[in-house]
């Protein structure tokens, strides 16, 4: 994309003070080993998501690769 890391972290930090996104830490860190776990970055309004995605129906949800990932960010946001 051509952008610095900074400033997509800037950015991130940003939407996560909108409360536009939530930004979820693993549930553990393994100091032993060298994987790293990521956080997750989730869309907090689906509706928002799914417009972003193109997506115009209940139909074009469930068939999209994303249905999942939009139903754990609707679960995690009522936590």
């Amino acid at each position: 994309m051509g952008v610095d890391g900074k400033t997509i972290a800037k950015y991130l930090d940003l939407m996560v003070d909108q409360l536009l996104v939530r930004h979820l830490t693993p549930w553990h860190r393994n100091v032993g080993k060298r994987l790293v776990k990521s956080p997750k970055i989730f869309v907090r309004d689906s509706g928002v998501a799914h417009a972003l995605l193109g997506l115009g129906s209940k139909e074009d949800v469930l068939r999209h690769p994303a249905a999942g990932h939009s139903w754990e960010g609707l679960a995690i946001d009522f936590l």
